[in-house]
Formats: C-alpha cells, sequence, structure tokens
C-alpha cells in the first residue's frame, strides 16, 4: 500500500535552503561543542554567533 504525505511550508526540512537571509551560516554539524569554540577564536573575526539548527544540521550564524 502507497502512503502519501503532505508537507506544509512551514515544516522543517532538510533540505530547506540556508541563504534566506544575510547572515553568515556555517554548517558546524560535525564538530563539537568544543571544536566549535575553537573553530569560532581562530575563523570568525567576531565573537557574536550563534547556532541554529535546521532539521538533522546546526550552523553557526554570524551576527552582524
Amino acid at each position: 500500500m502507497n502512503q502519501l504525505v503532505k508537507q506544509f511550508d512551514d515544516e522543517p526540512s532538510d533540505r530547506e535552503s540556508v541563504v534566506d537571509s544575510d547572515r553568515p551560516r556555517i554548517d558546524v554539524s560535525d564538530l563539537q561543542a568544543k571544536g566549535v569554540e575553537e573553530f569560532v577564536r581562530t575563523n570568525v573575526s567576531t565573537d557574536r554567533v550563534s547556532l541554529e539548527h535546521r532539521g538533522s544540521h546546526t550552523y553557526l550564524v554570524v551576527e552582524e
């Protein structure tokens, strides 16, 4: 038996675009918390960052 599932526009998706705003996002899904901290310290020119979860991915969002 086939099942049809309709996804509504407001449901999160792994395929959701991450370019819907001007803020840069960096996929840090594979890093542990300490790795994210080290990445920010060495590669990002500001400490104003936040984490955003979209589906099964975690993004580092650089605040401006």
